[in-house]
């Protein structure tokens, strides 16, 4: 073979080494995950809890849980104002289901407590995840729900206000607020009849990890939690009447009087001069239970100056889901905004839907 032909050859064999080293790489690392856009729900405008799915654990790590929880709750002096060590002692347990009733009781205290030694939304992360673990153990936290109530209630811890029908004074109060014209309705703050001191999100993380367990409490227990939704909504200017409204929402056994209640309640936390926050969530529910008497707000707030896109995107969601024909004028107005197109879309199509579907059913 000549010299030239040995070269060619040399090389060609080389070429074959070289893409199959690449081919059999390829197969062994899988190719990167595409991005992919994520829409973002005006709903994200209020906290939301994240809740943790535990696992069993093995026996050796029983020993070592004392010492994280009282890391957790900002007992050990060296880390008491470091969060990132704090939610690290935190995580090492958040499996746990099986936690000794001192380290339970640990907890709960500390979710009592006002903890200063880090910034408020630190804190407040911090205490929902506790709120997990506890829910999460096997079986739940004992105390759990009495310390929710405690915190919320403050002084009123225990007091039981219920008249001879089940309704609280709360439900009765409301009820007769709203009785008549809707928009004769007297909505006062409720402020110093709900005195928790802590800070308004970690209100809101009671609030909603209470309404998550509303269906697995006694009755008596019921009672107690929706007299404190009821304050919590009452108090508009706290972004936090929203999620009372969406926990007395998650109530089964709710009956007649207290779904109406609940309607009328919505209606007031629609109306401007609410909390912002706390008025999304209320046009969002009332989109959602099909209250159409929301529907004059709804489209006067579209037919005002004042822009908020948050606000503009739910009112047009809501419109979609209560309106009829007459609105779609409102809706195409905001077509162009990229910011609230895919909303109108969306919107507009629902009427349309409901409209075939009256007129086929009428036919």
């Amino acid at each position: 073979m000549s010299r030239r032909m040995l070269v060619i050859v040399c090389g060609t064999v080389l070429l074959i080494a070289v893409v199959v080293v690449v081919a059999l790489r390829n197969r062994q690392q899988p190719a990167p995950t595409p991005n992919v856009p994520v829409a973002v729900s005006p709903a994200g405008v209020r906290v939301k809890v994240v809740e943790w799915k535990t696992e069993p654990v093995a026996e050796g790590e029983v020993d070592a849980a004392s010492g994280a929880v009282a890391i957790v709750c900002g007992e050990d002096v060296a880390t008491a104002g470091r969060y990132e060590a704090r939610n690290d002692a935190l995580r090492s347990i958040a499996r746990r289901r099986d936690l000794t009733k001192d380290d339970i009781d640990a907890l709960l205290a500390y979710l009592r407590e006002q903890d200063d030694n880090m910034r408020v939304e630190r804190v407040a992360a911090l205490k929902n995840d506790v709120m997990n673990l506890l829910r999460n153990q096997d079986p739940p936290a004992e105390g759990l729900v009495e310390t929710l109530i405690g915190m919320l209630d403050g002084n009123n811890m225990g007091k039981n206000n219920l008249n001879s029908s089940g309704a609280t004074a709360p439900d009765l109060e409301n009820a007769a607020k709203f009785r008549g014209d809707n928009k004769k309705v007297v909505f006062t703050s409720c402020s110093s009849c709900f005195p928790s001191q802590h800070p308004p999100v970690v209100i809101d993380y009671s609030i909603q990890h209470l309404g998550a367990m509303v269906n697995e409490l006694n009755d008596n227990e019921r009672r107690r939690v929706r007299d404190i939704f009821f304050k919590a909504a009452g108090d508009t200017t706290k972004p936090y009447a929203g999620t009372a409204l969406y926990s007395l929402a998650e109530d089964r056994r709710a009956t007649p009087a207290q779904e109406t209640e609940l309607k009328r309640l919505t209606l007031a936390l629609c109306k401007p001069g609410v909390n912002n926050v706390a008025r999304i969530a209320a046009i969002q529910l009332a989109g959602q239970r099909g209250y159409a008497e929301a529907l004059p707000v709804l489209r006067e707030t579209l037919a005002g100056t004042r822009r908020d896109a948050v606000l503009d995107t739910v009112c047009i969601g809501s419109i979609g889901l209560l309106g009829n024909g007459d609105d779609v004028p409102i809706l195409s107005r905001f077509a162009s905004d990229s910011r609230r197109a895919a909303a109108v879309e969306a919107a507009i199509q629902r009427i349309k839907e409901r409209a075939n579907v009256n007129r086929n059913s009428e036919g």
